[in-house]
């Protein structure tokens, strides 16, 4: 048989418009995809920082019964007004067996134990008994052992009342009337361990 019989179909190409228009799609698909990829991936930086919220402190109370009086209790009013805290007395300065005034020797008390408050705790005793105060600090060392007393020449007569106030709270170990005369205090007292 001939060839002819059967015409043979010619080849069409897909025309030029058809393959721009799949290649169109395809880069708009591509562009797509990445918006959303990018949006989903920015987006979830900005929930993480929101979501990350820090709770404000706020202060626990604890809930207490009120006492609420019984039946059978029926208040009863007082006519006598309740008395306010009298303020703690003070000791008199003058002392009574050897007549010294304490509030005209003016002392420095300081910490050579190396222990926190061991000063404020020695002046506040003095205090209390009359002296007067006028500093408190750290010794030049924290090697000192016992109570050292130190006062000027001038107030020599304060050592013993000194030493007997004293001893009632600390261990004295030395005591002298050689304080320099240029020392802003009567007397030095270093608290030691």
């Amino acid at each position: 048989m001939e060839d002819s019989a059967f015409p043979t179909p010619a080849i069409t190409k897909p025309p030029k418009n058809r393959k721009r228009f799949v290649y169109l799609l395809v880069t708009i698909v591509i562009i797509i995809i990445i918006f959303f990829a990018g949006s989903s991936f920015l987006g979830s930086k900005n929930n993480k920082e929101s979501s990350e919220i820090t709770p404000t402190p706020t202060e626990f109370q604890i809930p207490t019964d009120t006492p609420e009086p019984s039946p059978s209790e029926e208040p009863t009013l007082t006519s006598k007004p309740t008395s306010s805290p009298t303020p703690k007395p003070t000791s008199n300065p003058v002392d009574k067996t050897t007549g010294l005034d304490r509030s005209k020797l003016s002392v420095e008390v300081q910490n050579g134990s190396g222990q926190a408050g061991v000063a404020g705790k020695a002046s506040g005793i003095l205090k209390d008994l009359g002296y007067n105060i006028t500093s408190t600090g750290n010794a030049d060392n924290f090697d000192y052992s016992n109570v050292t007393i130190q006062v000027k020449s001038t107030k020599s007569d304060y050592l013993s009342l000194l030493k007997k106030d004293l001893s009632a709270s600390y261990t004295i170990g030395s005591s002298s009337s050689d304080l320099s005369a240029s020392s802003s205090a009567d007397a030095l007292i270093i608290i030691g361990k």
